[in-house]
């Protein structure tokens, strides 16, 4: 039997897209149509700032590309195991998007403390 997460922070939804074709034939993840995605939850979750970015910046970073500035965040986002997330799809949480960064990990359910974990971004500029 899988148990809830020892504890919740947050609400979390799953934002899914539908593809369309760009002006030249592609498809591809700058070509979903994010205006009607589907929004499934909320979900209980516990969302953390990224420990591979965390340090004096809190896991925000500020680059220079093509001429323009841009910030971006990382968190790391833990919910139950089975929600249906996948590496395509985006999350709202209190109201600010995030794109999901890599395929979620599901862990095994040891002493009743399984969950899935995965990384999600946030950038501006």
């Amino acid at each position: 039997m899988l148990m809830a997460l020892p504890f919740t922070t947050d609400e979390v939804y799953v934002l899914r897209a539908p593809v369309v074709i760009d002006a030249y034939g592609n498809r591809s993840r700058s070509t979903k149509d994010w205006a009607n995605a589907v929004r499934t939850g909320p979900f209980p979750a516990c969302v953390q700032p990224d420990s591979a970015t965390l340090g004096a910046s809190l896991a925000t970073k500020e680059e220079r590309r093509g001429g323009r500035e841009q910030r971006s965040k990382s968190i790391a986002v833990y919910l139950e195991p089975g929600v249906d997330v996948l590496a395509t799809d985006a999350l709202e949480i209190a109201g600010v998007v995030w794109q999901v960064n890599g395929d979620p990990f599901t862990l095994p359910d040891v002493g009743g403390l399984g969950h899935m974990i995965l990384k999600a971004d946030w950038i501006e500029g």
